[in-house]
């Protein structure tokens, strides 16, 4: 077995996802010598991820490590201009939005290739993350060939290896008084894509579509329209679960998207990407809550191996970001503590994060009274918006124009204000269901009972493929 000087290094990287780029690249801008460590080979297509929205949260904190970063982001994505929320073919809310559509993989070429500017970092590819002594401040990964390096003598260490981090979970076993929450999305999400060049003008590519608690639709930098269908294993019907594209299954496939999507189904798909949708592997993640974000004190975490969300909340690479620019800011102003001045600062956003993700996913994996609550409360809060009882909702905060116009909030700000606004308009939605006699039965609830009668829980995937 090999190693390598951990000692060589002020800090080590464990993940290079947007998360672990960016902070190398703030820890570098600070004149520190810096380790970047992934499984993966040096990424190449950045078309075989998936779309994000970079809202003014995360535009802002590339603005901080370098405008370049967001000159060019805004110039290989789109405009993303409005936001519709459409459940079952019915436009309930259109919120106006200020954001820059990319790819994931996009954002990460661009940091990619900013931190190999930097004659400070260094990156190990090909290394993936087996065990980790913290006792001993070692890491040991395996290489492309098969072999072990250790890492030893690690000075100072950040996480960003993802939802499913093996270095929080070494954490929680290996840390007294540090536990980790994972709790899974409760759901599955599958892609279709369009042809590239559709040229159709009905749907506009400006904006971003919600299919309430069905999916969601929008257009990528290369001009194909991308549809993300929630998946629910041992309750929805096999068209959505299985793997071939039988004819049988892509007719019931296209039916459903008519009856959610009509407008995705009219313009915007043929007959082979229906078939296209059983190639796509289904995928799900986990909503993740760390007592500290400074673990061990020579080890923080970031990214989603902090406070992994699901996509619903539309702050995954956001956040991440933000996570990386605040730990650039806290290198400088606290040297001789900057992950515990990290953990002071923003613990209290990655746990109000967690809120804001458990709420989105319960909004996609809602019950039909939850769901019928949802659209009055979103239609009540739009009446108070026009007329100017409140400034905003939290989509105007987040996505939207005030996050620019006005500022970004912090997670715990958000939170407060959306508890402020929705609670009346909670109670009120909840009393009309309760006198409706409409069902509180959510589509998990028959997955739980299947648990606890001793049938397997929903397929767990491979781990998580990249760092945040």
């Amino acid at each position: 077995m090999s190693t390598i000087a951990g000692s060589d290094f002020d800090y080590v990287v464990v993940g290079a996802g947007p998360a672990g780029l960016a902070a190398a690249g703030h820890l570098a801008k600070g004149g520190h010598k810096v380790a970047i460590f992934d499984f993966r080979r040096r990424p190449e297509n950045v078309f075989g991820s998936y779309p994000v929205v970079l809202n003014p949260r995360g535009l802002q904190a590339l603005e901080r490590l370098d405008p370049a970063l967001v000159t060019k982001a805004n110039e290989i994505g789109m405009d993303v201009k409005e936001l519709h929320i459409v459940p079952d073919n019915r436009t309930v809310a259109q919120v106006k939005t200020f954001g820059t559509g990319i790819m994931r993989d996009q954002a990460s070429q661009i940091l990619l290739e900013h931190c190999e500017t930097r004659d400070t970092i260094k990156f190990f590819w090909e290394h993936k993350l087996e065990e980790a002594n913290l006792e001993a401040h070692s890491l040991t990964f395996t290489t492309a060939d098969g072999s072990k390096v250790t890492l030893t003598d690690i000075r100072q260490l950040v996480a960003a290896d993802g939802n499913r981090s093996r270095i929080r979970r070494a954490c929680a076993a290996q840390v007294p008084d540090f536990t980790a929450e994972e709790l899974p999305w409760g759901f599955q999400l599958r892609f279709m894509n369009s042809k590239a060049g559709l040229q159709q003008t009905e749907v506009n590519k400006d904006f971003h579509y919600v299919l309430g608690d069905k999916g969601y639709v929008c257009q990528q930098p290369n001009g194909v329209w991308s549809v993300s269908l929630r998946v629910l294993p041992g309750v929805d019907e096999d068209f959505l679960t299985a793997d071939d594209a039988t004819e049988e299954r892509v007719t019931k496939l296209r039916e459903y998207t008519e009856k959610y999507a009509g407008f995705v189904a009219k313009h915007l798909l043929t007959e082979e990407d229906y078939k296209g949708f059983y190639n796509c592997r289904a995928f799900d993640g986990l909503v993740v809550k760390c007592s500290c974000l400074n673990p061990a004190g020579w080890i923080v975490i970031i990214g989603d191996a902090c406070h992994a969300v699901q996509p619903a909340t539309g702050e995954g690479i956001n956040s991440g970001l933000e996570d990386a620019s605040i730990l650039g800011q806290c290198v400088a102003e606290h040297p001789d503590d900057p992950f515990a001045a990290y953990d002071r600062l923003h613990r209290a956003d990655a746990h109000a994060l967690q809120l804001l993700a458990l709420q989105a996913r319960d909004k996609v994996v809602a019950s039909p009274r939850q769901k019928v609550s949802n659209v009055m409360v979103t239609i009540g809060l739009g009446i108070a918006k026009r007329t100017g009882i409140i400034e905003g909702t939290i989509q105007d905060f987040m996505l939207g124009e005030l996050a620019k116009t006005v500022g970004v909030k912090s997670y715990a700000e958000l939170v407060e204000m959306e508890g402020r606004q929705s609670r009346g308009l909670k109670t009120f939605a909840s009393g009309v269901c309760k006198v409706l006699r409409i069902s509180k039965e959510s589509p998990l609830d028959q997955v739980k009972q299947d648990v606890r009668d001793g049938e397997p829980p929903m397929a767990k995937p491979a781990d998580a493929a990249v760092g945040s």
